[in-house]
């Protein structure tokens, strides 16, 4: 209860000229606060919560931050800038000033995934005969944000960017998220004939969602392979998948945290990061274990391009996933080693925080010009 309390009070904070300036010009950052008022970083949104708020600075804006279900009043007068999402950034529209708004999207569009989700959910207890709730539903309908703004910023790739501009006219851009780096993993030297058993599931909450069922599934089947699943528990999904859980090739690991040797030392194991996802914005989780050279098997709704070093799922079913590992199956290797590369390089390349921070300086730019 002191937990929730404590919780409720800091999303209903606003932090006010963060960087004590005096600029003349004031943005609203609608987005999450508690990267501001904890040390722990939880989230690579932690890190790029810090980054759109330097860069709000830098060009010259008095930067105000609120949570983004904060439903207080806010004098919306000051501002030249309301960027983020959620409710402070709807309510906004009720000002009679004219400021522009840059709609900060960090997932598919809310029309996109409910429904993603839902279906997915649906199957899973028809087949099992089971009750399972959908986890990642989002309640709000932010329609004015996702259609009256004056630009939107999708975090992910062009599929990710194809669930909004069937819904609006604007100029919808593309950012890649940033990855976890554990830098220890770049000095993992794998012993390819035995990791290539090995695939790690990496995620958060949503497992169905984010297709651990499907893993579950199929390698529980496969004894002569290894599922390594790190994630939180949910007790209605654990109460179906139990037995198949509980299989001595499936090993759950719980919570990682990837600045851990624990980290190191199961990514170590590994050679492939399976995800058959219906709905993301740009999957962080995958993106990291790629950071630790883990090769990628993803469906599309990842919003990761995993062509040049990864293997796609082509539908969410069993049968895919089977297709798509027996072709893996067929690769030698050398050619499984030089994947593994191209994955983490891709990362270190494409999704350290200075990517994010330089890709978004200029879309701002360009926006606000």
């Amino acid at each position: 209860m002191i937990k929730s309390i404590i919780g409720d009070y800091k999303k209903n904070k606003k932090i006010t000229n963060f960087f004590e300036q005096t600029f003349k010009k004031n943005v609203l950052i609608s987005y999450t606060i508690f990267p501001f008022v904890s040390k722990k970083i939880m989230h690579t949104n932690f890190q790029e919560s810090h980054i759109i708020a330097k860069v709000f600075n830098e060009l010259g804006y008095c930067v105000d931050i609120v949570h983004y279900t904060n439903n207080k009043s806010i004098d919306y007068s000051k501002y030249d800038i309301v960027f983020g999402f959620g409710e402070p950034f709807e309510n906004s529209y009720t000002s009679e000033k004219k400021l522009k708004r840059v709609y900060y999207a960090t997932g598919a569009h809310v029309c996109y995934q409910n429904h993603a989700e839902i279906k997915r959910v649906k199957e899973v207890n028809k087949k099992h005969g089971s009750n399972i709730l959908p986890k990642r539903l989002v309640p709000w309908n932010w329609s004015m944000s996702t259609c009256m703004s004056d630009a939107i910023i999708v975090v992910g790739n062009e599929w990710t960017k194809s669930t909004y501009v069937g819904y609006c006219d604007l100029n919808v851009y593309t950012i890649n998220a940033t990855a976890f780096i554990n830098t220890k993993t770049k000095f993992i030297n794998r012993e390819i004939e035995v990791a290539k058993k090995n695939y790690l599931w990496f995620g958060s909450s949503g497992l169905i969602l984010k297709g651990l069922d499907l893993c579950l599934e199929y390698f529980s089947h496969r004894k002569d392979m290894f599922l390594h699943v790190c994630g939180p528990v949910e007790k209605d999904f654990f109460e179906v998948f139990s037995e198949m859980l509980n299989q001595k090739n499936i090993h759950f690991h719980g919570y990682i945290d990837v600045q851990s040797d624990k980290f190191v030392e199961i990514v170590s194991q590994c050679l492939f990061a399976i995800m058959p996802t219906c709905s993301e914005g740009q999957s962080t989780a995958l993106l990291t274990a790629m950071g630790g050279g883990l090769i990628p098997i993803s469906s599309l709704y990842s919003g990761v391009d995993v062509g040049k070093f990864g293997f796609l799922i082509d539908s969410l079913d069993i049968k895919d996933i089977e297709k798509t590992i027996d072709k893996i199956s067929l690769e030698s290797n050398e050619t499984l080693e030089l994947l593994s590369a191209k994955s983490q390089q891709y990362i270190f390349s494409n999704h350290q925080v200075r990517n994010f921070e330089i890709n978004l300086k200029q879309l701002i730019e360009k926006i606000i010009e």
